[in-house]
């Protein structure tokens, strides 16, 4: 294992060699890729769970459902549907997803079934398995792999700031009065004059 210089005049020489700008936005694009990949990963799983936990110990009801809607731009899926529903003799009424996050198929039934939390009413899961929060803008697969894209080219950015900046190509100065002479090796001068 290599030794590292702990001295303090190493540590600024390296320090030195860092482009700080591009680093500074190389960590930005990285953390706001990852930050976004796990926000949707999280609220994917807060999803599956509040969806598990209602199945199990919400309340059966009945919902009329609305015409489908395109929602393109609100988040969550291209597709919507209004559902009407009551529990306890109060009305509630939301805007879900309707089919999977990439829409519908087909025009949905008339009537949903829903299970809906007793203690808080607003809360249901529907039987095409959505949640009444559903719509919103974490809830697209297709955001983590973006996410993750944006982390990957991040990472690449803080990497070229970084490390150390390669030497430059050295050009030679054009031939003309007053340039030195390139020397050519007895072998270079012989190819050369097979050549001609």
């Amino acid at each position: 294992m290599a030794d590292v210089d702990p001295t303090p005049g190493a540590l600024r020489s390296r320090l030195r060699g860092v482009r700080w700008g591009p680093t500074a936005l190389g960590l930005v694009v990285l953390l706001a890729g990852l930050s976004y990949a796990t926000a949707i990963a999280g609220y994917k799983w807060h999803l599956h769970s509040k969806a598990e936990r209602l199945r199990a110990e919400g309340v059966r009801v009945q919902a009329v459902v609305g015409r489908r809607e395109d929602t393109v731009g609100r988040g969550g899926g291209t597709d919507t549907v209004r559902v009407w529903y009551d529990h306890a003799g109060v009305a509630y009424s939301k805007r879900i997803l309707c089919g999977s996050a990439g829409g519908c198929t087909e025009e949905p039934p008339p009537t949903m079934t829903l299970w809906v939390d007793p203690e808080r009413p607003d809360e249901f899961v529907a039987e095409n398995g959505n949640t009444d929060d559903s719509v919103f803008v974490l809830n697209a697969w297709g955001g983590i792999p973006f996410g993750l894209g944006f982390a990957v080219i991040g990472g690449f950015i803080v990497l070229t700031g970084v490390m150390p900046e390669r030497s430059r190509v050295r050009r030679l100065p054009p031939r003309g009065p007053g340039s030195p002479r390139i020397r050519r090796t007895g072998r270079a001068r012989r190819t050369r004059a097979r050549r001609r």
